[in-house]
């Protein structure tokens, strides 16, 4: 019994790196109201569509985008710190053009982690979309985060307010096909 559950445990944990996710499973839940620290950033602000100033709040709502997926990270995260050059891929793919006229945004949520944390993980691997701390992971929780790293998306345009289009934890393996799903999903 004891050795079955050991088998078990290891091929869970085993198969939840090795496998990839599809972004079909969402819930249609709408967005707990967010609110987050504006980016000193003006390259930051100018993607998010932002028009509140540096340190000022805004709600998550308020980011400019057909539809917004929201990255689930942690700094100490090892999936995460390896799963970064695809969420990367993904950002370039989204920012290169609009696909099938639908404008993607993602930013990053650093689950436990400060603002130190969340900005040594962008400098350590070249993250250029925002990201932002959670340090005591009330957004992570209101998001129903169940891992590092993990997916949440908002379809944001016409809509009254922000609908899941996708959760999911872990990690995927073709940033292509990945933002076809989310698309696909989100009904646009």
């Amino acid at each position: 019994m004891k050795r079955g559950l050991l088998f078990f445990v290891v091929g869970l944990l085993l198969g939840g790196v090795q496998t990839s996710f599809s972004a079909e499973a969402h819930d249609g839940t709408v967005m707990p109201e967010l609110f987050l620290v504006t980016p000193e950033s003006e390259q930051h602000r100018d993607y998010l569509g932002l028009s509140t100033s540096p340190g000022d709040k805004f709600k998550v709502s308020d980011i400019k985008a057909d539809i917004l997926i929201i990255e689930l990270f942690s700094m100490y995260c090892p999936f995460c710190q390896k799963e970064a050059p695809l969420v990367n891929e993904l950002y370039e793919v989204m920012s290169q053009s609009e696909t099938k006229g639908v404008t993607v945004k993602i930013i990053g949520l650093g689950a436990s982690n400060s603002q130190f944390e969340v900005e040594h993980f962008g400098e350590t691997y070249g993250v250029d979309f925002p990201l932002f701390p959670d340090k005591d992971m009330s957004m992570y929780k209101a998001l129903g985060g169940t891992g590092t790293p993990g997916f949440v998306g908002y379809r944001l345009k016409d809509t009254k307010q922000p609908v899941n289009v996708l959760r999911n934890s872990g990690g995927f393996y073709n940033a292509h096909d990945f933002l076809k799903d989310v698309i696909d999903n989100s009904g646009l």
